[in-house]
């Protein structure tokens, strides 16, 4: 039975034709899987729960825009490659530039918007530890300021001036000219990304992660405190960056949202 959440007539379709080719995948299905229900959450991509007796896995449709938000593929699949190690991330069944079919950990998210208790932190903190010390010498590090040249240039000087544009720019110059040594860095890792299982605690959508500042995951999940560094008030910045690229619609409150969170940085 399909969940609540409406399944549209292509994504459906588009769906029903990628579980025929189940036996490319290195799952452990007997049969040809079948649609549960679309997942909640994920503002990229598009997921759905799917099943054959009693195994289930995620199967992601891959946004082909999704580039448009910095994403890049293969880099995530070699990031999920490696990490399959650790026990951190669910296994990976399959993956390419248009879907991803992955475990399915039966768990709950951490809830958004509340403090987290200590064990909880602990289990973060030990996750990323473990994490951080991988070694992905070969990829690409992370550019902040090219990042945000990456989005400020799909939007128009009508919803994004070019003095908001300059200000943003040197908040990023100022992180990637501090002193600090590359680590793998999530990039997203916000409490819906976390899920709590039976076996432990697991880190999911990787799509955005690279090589990247090493407090910029900490400061995100775990940082308490009411005054913020710079590398918060960037991430903020990036947030905002990121829905008025992915949704359109919220362009023309953009500027205004980021004067805001620039002067009280400041």
């Amino acid at each position: 039975m399909l969940g609540e959440k409406p399944i549209s007539n292509k994504a459906l379709s588009l769906a029903k034709h990628i579980l025929k080719n189940w036996r490319q995948w290195q799952a452990p299905f007997q049969s040809e899987p079948q649609i549960v229900e679309q997942l909640e959450g994920g503002l990229t991509n598009t997921n759905y729960l799917i099943e054959s007796g009693c195994e289930r896995a995620v199967l992601r449709l891959n946004n082909p825009d999704a580039y448009k938000l910095g994403v890049d593929r293969q880099t995530e699949i070699t990031i999920l490659k490696q990490l399959q190690s650790t026990d951190l991330v669910p296994r990976v069944y399959y993956a390419d530039s248009s879907i991803l079919v992955s475990e399915y950990i039966d768990g709950c998210a951490i809830a958004a918007g509340k403090t987290l208790n200590s064990t909880i932190k602990q289990q973060i903190q030990l996750a990323l530890d473990v994490i951080q010390k991988q070694d992905f010498t070969d990829l690409k590090v992370r550019n902040y300021e090219a990042y945000c040249r990456g989005y400020s240039s799909q939007l128009s000087a009508s919803c994004l001036s070019a003095s908001i544009k300059q200000k943003i720019f040197q908040i990023a110059q100022q992180i990637d000219t501090q002193d600090w040594s590359p680590v793998l860095c999530h990039h997203d890792l916000i409490p819906e990304n976390i899920i709590q299982g039976a076996n432990g605690l697991f880190i999911i959508d990787w799509e955005y992660a690279s090589l990247g500042h090493p407090q910029f995951d900490y400061l995100r999940i775990l940082n308490d405190e009411k005054t913020a560094n710079i590398l918060q008030i960037f991430q903020v910045i990036m947030d905002q960056l990121w829905y008025a690229v992915r949704y359109p619609q919220l362009q023309s409150k953009v500027q205004q949202k980021l004067i805001n969170i620039i002067e009280k940085g400041s």
